[in-house]
This record gives C-alpha cells, sequence and structure tokens, in this order.
C-alpha cells in the first residue's frame, strides 16, 4: 500500500482523494498553475459539505480548511483570512460546517439498527474482525441512505457519518473500503419494490377469484 494510503486525514469528512488533490498541489512550482490547482480543489470540497452556501463565510471557511489540509503550507493566494499557523489551531477549534457539528447526529434515514451495529463495533478491538464489520455496516448505510432518499449519494459522504456516528472511533475511506454503486443500488430497490407490487396484486387476484367461487356455491 502507498505512503499515501497509510497517512491519516487531516480532515476525514473531504476523503483522501482530496487529501491526494491538496498533497499535488504542493507540489506545484509554478503558482500560477498552484493557485488554479487551489481554486479547482475549493471547488471540489464545496460539494461534500452540506452546508448552506448563503452562510456568510462559508467560502472563507473552505480556505481554511484546504490551508489545514496542506499543513499550513500551501503558498497561494488566500481570498479570505486563513488559520495562520498550526499552534494556533491546535489551541483553538477551526470553523466548521454544517456536517462538521461535534455532537453526534442521529441520522433518520439510517435507521436505529445502524445505530446499534455502530455500538457493537465501538465495542470490539481494533482488528481483521472490526474491520470487517466496518465494512458491512457502511455497505448497510449505503443501502439505507439511497433507498430511504431515493437518490445517489457519494461514499465520502457514507464514511464522514460512520466516522460521526462512531465519535471518530471508526474510520474508512475509498482506500479500505469499496461501496456499490449508488445506481446499482436504486436499480435493485426498484426492482423489489416491483417484484412485491406484483405479488400483491396476485394474492388479490387469487383472493377475487375465491370469493367469486364461494358465491357460486352458495347459489
Amino acid at each position: 500500500m502507498s505512503e499515501s494510503h497509510n497517512k491519516q486525514l487531516i480532515l476525514p469528512e473531504y476523503g483522501r482523494n482530496v487529501q491526494n488533490m491538496v498533497d499535488f498541489c504542493l507540489t506545484i512550482e509554478d503558482k500560477e498553475e498552484r493557485q488554479t490547482c487551489a481554486e479547482a480543489i475549493v471547488q471540489t470540497m464545496s460539494s461534500f459539505s452540506n452546508a448552506e452556501k448563503e452562510r456568510d463565510d462559508y467560502w472563507q471557511i473552505l480556505w481554511d480548511h484546504l490551508y489545514i489540509m496542506s499543513d499550513f503550507k500551501l503558498d497561494v493566494d488566500y481570498p479570505y483570512e486563513v488559520t495562520c499557523c498550526k499552534e494556533e489551531y491546535m489551541v483553538s477549534q477551526h470553523p466548521v460546517l454544517e456536517n462538521d457539528h461535534q455532537q453526534k447526529p442521529f441520522y433518520r434515514h439510517y435507521g436505529r439498527n445502524i445505530e446499534r451495529m455502530i455500538k457493537a463495533l465501538m465495542a470490539l478491538p481494533e482488528g481483521e474482525e472490526r474491520m470487517e464489520l466496518a465494512k458491512a455496516t457502511a455497505f448497510q448505510m449505503k443501502r439505507n441512505y439511497v433507498a430511504w432518499n431515493n437518490a445517489t449519494v457519494a461514499d465520502t459522504k457514507i464514511f464522514t457519518d460512520l466516522f460521526e456516528l462512531s465519535e471518530g472511533k471508526i474510520y474508512l475511506d475509498e482506500s479500505n473500503c469499496q461501496l456499490p454503486d449508488s445506481n446499482e443500488i436504486l436499480s435493485q430497490s426498484v426492482a423489489q419494490q416491483n417484484a412485491g407490487n406484483a405479488s400483491t396484486k396476485g394474492g388479490k387476484r387469487k383472493m377475487n377469484v375465491s370469493r367469486r367461487r364461494q358465491r357460486q356455491r352458495r347459489k
């Protein structure tokens, strides 16, 4: 496994791909190209946040997060004031967006069973068994999310929610967990619904036929 996959993510909510983009940006020598790359990364980061973009400090927070993810080394023209150094970051809570709440949230679309599964996971010692169960939990979380919202969802969202629900104790990302495609889950869900509807209609037809036969016998 590469060094980038072993590296602990600074802000896990953005996923490993964004962290890799930041690491690459640090290697660009030309400042104009580095600036363009940084702006593209911030645009990408905005797609991972559930915060409303109307809030006044939305983009400032994203640029601050970019600087933090670069370990305070990225030399670009920041359009906003950012955390000046690691020491400042360590002694103060960095700005957060809506999906960065410190309190453990409850996501209704996952259901109570997912909460129970995560609690059981947290009680297990770190190792292969916990990792496999964590992957299974993430898989079920994605199925529940897609079924509830009838919409696709990025794997990063699932990993971030699992991280938050487990109080930071369960960490997965694209390098150690591959989840099924959202469209595949949607197709399976629709097929199951259609099968269920067909079965229900078939049962009603049989019941109606049975009732007609009973009435004929009575006559």
